[in-house]
């Protein structure tokens, strides 16, 4: 019998208020991303968000955001618990719309999902958004790395809110 869990990383973005469009820049906006996990299915697997994607509006460049999933320190990073050396299929769609909650627009946010059985974010494996299986080490562990990219050259002033979604199903 399987069981699936999911993870929502809810995603919240501060744009620069207070400017008009026109004049607001990328380089004056504020920027944050925090993730939560929530449990669908109760089951054995444990989801602890170990630390959220950091963004700040100084590392876009021409109004782009880049977090490398594998190799930059400001991205989210996830662990799953649960039976050691089980096989588990995980599941996501790569883009989210993040939406202007207090006004006009909406962003695209590309994520990058990269995982290793071991807490070592360089050796990690990319992940694409099509279900593959994954094994847990031997302690139960599984570690997920998120990144992406998103472009903020059309942003407008406010409050930004999406979400994203991975399932985890035992096999």
């Amino acid at each position: 019998m399987s069981k699936k869990i999911q993870i929502l990383l809810i995603v919240f973005m501060l744009l620069a208020a207070g400017r008009p469009a026109e004049a607001a820049s990328p380089t004056s906006a504020s920027v944050s991303i925090q993730a939560s996990a929530t449990v669908v299915d109760k089951s054995e697997i444990e989801l602890i968000t170990v630390k959220n994607m950091e963004i700040n509006a100084s590392m876009a460049e021409e109004g782009r955001i880049y977090i490398s999933a594998q190799r930059n320190p400001h991205a989210g990073m996830m662990m799953i618990k649960g039976k050691a050396g089980s096989s588990f299929r995980i599941s996501f769609l790569p883009v989210a719309e993040i939406t202007n909650t207090v006004g006009k627009g909406s962003l695209f946010f590309q994520y990058e999902v990269y995982g290793y059985e071991n807490d070592n974010q360089g050796a990690s494996e990319p992940i694409d958004a099509a279900e593959r299986i994954l094994k847990m080490n031997k302690e139960g562990l599984y570690y997920f790395w998120i990144g992406g990219r998103i472009d903020i050259r059309k942003a407008r002033p406010g409050s930004y809110s999406g979400e994203f979604t991975i399932e985890v199903e035992y096999i």
